[in-house]
């Protein structure tokens, strides 16, 4: 067994390999050999009943599906020839040689994404409430991954991966190389009964069931379809927790609803008895059979009926009573089903044991009582009779209720939920009351987003399927009220400024929780000086690219308000962190908007000299910050920034080498770590940010665009085996990107310049990785200077990296699973519509990158959310901006128009009437003024410009 050494850094808590156990993983060239596993500690993975049953499940599930052992251990479907395996070196090619029938795909609208065979068998949808604990729903709509009982591990299962005696944990891409399978700690299901005439059929609604499975993810909605031949009906299911944009409260439940629509495909009637059964799992883990007990008890209201789950404790017991009512798992679950009263079967404890449970098949009990370490199964079914093409929604709720979450060591405590509810109980109470707007909302917001729009389904489906991270493990609402979270699950604490401000679907889709990470933890660890800790108190220190992050984010929250009050109440804080930023530039003399000192940053090092990345970030910081004083009447500070900035606008050139950004390094620090004359991937990132907040142009855009030519050419790898085969071992890095799969590499140093002795450094292997929130960062920063193919396609790369025929599509792996930073993916979503929002002061915008002639998108708003359409002909192009939830004030709307075309007239109406207005042309640019309108939820703003 390999040593497993780290390296320690103490101002993060985070430990990493050092350079002698982080040698990269070879090539797995084994098509019918088992990768070892191993589980958390160096000791291999026991043989208990509990893992063989588990094993012999995913292996039933993937024989079943079409999808072999070797599948199991791989998960890749393009192994490398020998010769590419042992490929002495390689050369990134320039030209990259896309097929250009891929290059196709990039702008076509296509059909939406369905996912058969066995493309199923690594899907794992997050499905629970934001925050609220972690549950799969796999690709034939059973459960899985049930990661609600505030287990601490990392990643989604804490195994590592054994290669050639080389270590591979959860941080380092296990689950990339070998993505999980499904697993069932409990039994839970759904079946269905089906009788006709004299002939009837009982089916599982998973892969046992049906031979015609298909799976239609939109986050946050899986609609799962099943067929089976000769069989009268056909079952679709709607799976997911309400997820309305902009309200926490109603997108954070405990739950999981199960909306199954029975379809009769038939010419003759027919009786369907849909069933769902919940094993009771309180203290599944940590229970003792001479302490507990379990218990299931039925029972009904006006609108729905219960199956409760819970424990009992042995009051009069040892000590152990207690400790129990402390564990992590203690607590209970519910399984509702939405009923009008009738036909409703329901037990607390099956009979007899099967596969399936009817409860017309056993006798109904109204309560049980069992020993622990006994399984308790209780269920409830509905039976409905179909006419020939008659079809009926029947509906399921599980919720759950398991408060005891302590996170990083004991730190954090608590789940928010339980100042909402008493029990599981309690929430599906609440999700029966409010159901009807719970469904209809999140049903229309996936509609809207994916449906109604013209975007590629493949790139609606990238840029928002990472908004998932936020309904897994990687993120927690405390009992305090505080939004906390990892880097990625178990891995790296303190919700990290200089990671989460890449996480652009935050910001826009659920504001509130960004607005709690600036005020109830950064402002809050905040010293004098105005230095944030990075980590949220856990660090000692700061972060020059996170410091500068928190100053945007500050901007983009204050835009994403309906008004000022944000920006009142924390100017003071935002503007303190600002100068922090300023005091650091001056500690080589007058403040010139180019820091030069020790600036620590999210490749986890302290780099030195001038950094074209920090500076970047650095000067869109300074843009903000002298944008909000204005906005808080702070002329003097107005006037400091931007005298800082214009200095700096004019040093930052001095960092181009005639093709991209380079570091200019402080020869009193020869021993640090850097990229010297390397072109490294977020070398223009505050241009990025400042497009996304509409700040403008903030420096030279000839040189910003070669630098972004620069990374296309000299980063993007059309081939990563054989780039990873041609390096050094211990150099590759963290096998984020293998086999055939394209990205976009950390750095490269096309002119030379590399120097020997950086590899010594543990955080070298970074430079040869590929992390997809990088990656989201360029391709959208590409997409808004007008870069439309190299910026799609970089997306369109993470997109295949992470099918369903290789691995998990809702898991996007970084520094461990569902890694934060990979929510930056929306951000290009924002560059593709070309968004831009400033709600305090009423004015929207749109430039849309792909189809202009023929658009139609989402927005989300400080106050509600609708669609942006436009249509253009030679002579006018009509705009409409639609509410589908909440309303929007507004008092100016800019927008793009074709080149050489000038605006004659501008007619503008809400809900038809005539709206009178202004206008300024400059170029395409057309920006439109009117008195201040609402537009309220179902209305539409039109806007006919006449050329």
């Amino acid at each position: 067994m390999a040593d497993n050494k780290n390296t320690c850094d103490p101002s993060t808590g985070c430990c990493t390999p050092d350079s002698s156990t982080n040698e990269p993983l070879e090539k797995l060239k084994m098509q019918n050999k088992v990768v070892e596993t191993c589980c958390e500690t160096d000791t291999c993975c026991d043989s208990s009943d509990e893992f063989l049953n588990t094993d012999v499940q995913r292996r039933d599930f993937m024989k079943v599906m079409g999808l072999g052992i070797a599948g199991l251990t791989m998960g890749l479907t393009h192994p490398l020839r020998a010769s590419e395996i042992f490929q002495d070196s390689y050369k990134i090619p320039i030209n990259k040689n896309l097929d250009p029938d891929w290059i196709k795909t990039l702008y076509e609208r296509g059909k939406a994404e369905i996912y058969t065979g066995s493309e199923l068998v690594y899907i794992g949808m997050p499905v629970g409430g934001i925050c609220a604990g972690q549950v799969y729903l796999g690709g034939d709509g059973k459960f899985w991954l049930w990661d609600i009982f505030n287990d601490t591990k990392e990643g989604v299962i804490g195994k590592t991966h054994h290669l050639k005696g080389r270590t591979v944990r959860p941080r380092d891409g296990a689950n990339y190389i070998v993505p999980v399978t499904p697993e069932y700690p409990f039994d839970q299901g759904f079946a269905i009964k089906v009788s006709q005439s004299n002939t009837s059929w009982t089916k599982q609604l998973n892969y046992k069931g049906f031979n015609d499975i298909a799976f239609k993810g939109q986050y946050p909605v899986a609609e799962v379809t099943y067929k089976k031949q000769n069989l009268p009906v056909n079952v679709t299911l709607n799976a997911y927790s309400p997820f309305i944009p902009l309200d926490v409260s109603s997108s954070s439940y405990p739950a999981t609803v199960m909306n199954f629509t029975v379809v009769n495909t038939s010419n003759e009637e027919v009786h369907c008895e849909l069933s769902g059964w919940l094993e009771n799992p309180v203290l599944y883990k940590n229970g003792v059979a001479t302490e507990v007990r379990l218990k299931n008890t039925i029972t009904e209201d006006d609108m729905s009926s219960f199956l409760f789950c819970e424990a009992l404790i042995d009051e009069n017991g040892s000590e152990l009573d207690f400790q129990h009512k402390q564990q992590r798992d203690y607590g209970n679950m519910s399984l509702m089903l939405l009923n009008d009263g009738s036909n409703v079967e329901s037990t607390a404890q099956e009979d007899y044991h099967s596969e399936m449970l009817f409860p017309s098949e056993h006798d109904s009990k109204t309560s049980a009582i069992e020993t622990f370490g006994n399984s308790l199964r209780g269920g409830l079914s509905k039976t409905v009779t179909l006419q020939p093409g008659e079809e009926k929604d029947i509906t399921f709720v599980i919720s759950w209720y398991f408060p005891n979450l302590s996170a990083d060591g004991n730190r954090f405590k608590g789940r928010s939920y339980s100042n909402r509810f008493n029990d599981a109980l309690g929430v599906a109470r609440e999700i029966a009351v409010n159901f009807e707007k719970l469904h209809s909302q999140t049903l229309l917001f996936r509609d809207t987003f994916y449906n109604q729009s013209t975007l590629p389904y493949w790139l609606l489906n990238r840029t928002f399927a990472n908004t998932s991270i936020l309904a897994t493990e990687t993120c927690y609402l405390l009992e305090d009220g505080r939004f906390w979270g990892w880097e990625g699950i178990g891995c790296c604490p303190g919700t990290c400024t200089h990671v989460w401000h890449y996480a652009q679907a935050v910001g826009r889709v659920f504001p509130e929780l960004e607005r709690n990470l600036r005020e109830r933890t950064d402002f809050a660890v905040m010293d004098e000086h105005g230095k944030i800790d990075f980590r949220g108190g856990r660090a000692n220190r700061d972060a020059a690219d996170g410091q500068a992050g928190i100053v945007l984010r500050s901007y983009r929250e204050h835009q994403m308000m309906p008004d000022n009050s944000f920006l009142n109440k924390n100017w003071k804080h935002i503007k303190l962190a600002l100068q922090y930023l300023i005091a650091m530039d001056e500690e080589d003399g007058e403040a010139n908007g180019m820091i030069y000192g020790e600036q620590h940053n999210t490749l986890d090092a302290e780099w030195y000299g001038n950094i074209p990345v920090i500076t970047s970030l650095y000067l869109a910081a300074l843009s903000a910050g002298s944008t909000m004083a204005e906005e808080a009447n702070d002329k003097l500070f107005a006037r400091e920034c931007k005298a800082i900035l214009e200095k700096g606008q004019k040093n930052i050139e001095n960092l181009f080498n005639g093709e991209f950004f380079v570091q200019n390094e402080d020869p009193k620090h020869k021993d640090a770590i850097g990229i010297g004359i390397g072109c490294y991937i977020d070398q223009v990132f505050g241009q990025s940010w400042a497009f996304q907040l509409g700040l403008g142009r903030l420096y030279n855009e000839e040189m910003i665009q070669k630098s972004l030519e620069s990374l296309w050419k000299y980063n993007f790898v059309p081939h990563m085996g054989k780039f990873r085969a041609s390096l050094p071992e211990k150099l590759a890095g963290r096998p984020y990107a293998i086999d055939s799969d394209m990205g976009l590499v950390m750095c490269t140093w096309p002119k030379g310049g590399k120097r020997d002795d950086w590899e010594k450094h543990w955080q070298f292997g970074y430079f040869n990785e590929c992390m997809t929130g990088f990656e989201y960062e360029v391709a959208g920063h590409m997409i808004w200077e007008g870069k439309l193919m190299e910026g799609l396609a970089i997306t369109k790369a993470i997109h295949d990296r992470y099918h369903a025929s290789k691995r998990n599509p809702y898991n996007e792996v970084e520094c461990s699973d569902h890694y934060a930073r990979a929510m930056a993916s929306y951000g290009v979503y924002l560059a593709v519509c070309g968004f831009k929002y400033h709600g305090p002061k009423k004015q929207i915008a749109f430039a849309p990158k792909l189809t202009p002639e023929d658009f139609k998108a989402a927005f989300i708003v400080s106050s509600g959310w609708g669609s942006y359409s436009q249509t253009q002909a030679d002579d006018k192009q009509t705009m409409t901006v639609h509410m589908a939830s909440g309303n929007m004030q507004l008092k100016q709307l800019s927008v793009v128009i074709p080149k050489n075309k000038k605006v004659g007239s501008v007619v503008l109406k809400l809900n038809g009437k005539r709206v009178k207005n202004s206008y300024q042309q400059q170029k395409e640019f057309v920006a439109i003024t009117f008195k201040d309108v609402t537009i309220i939820e179902d209305q539409d703003l039109v806007t006919v410009i006449n050329y």
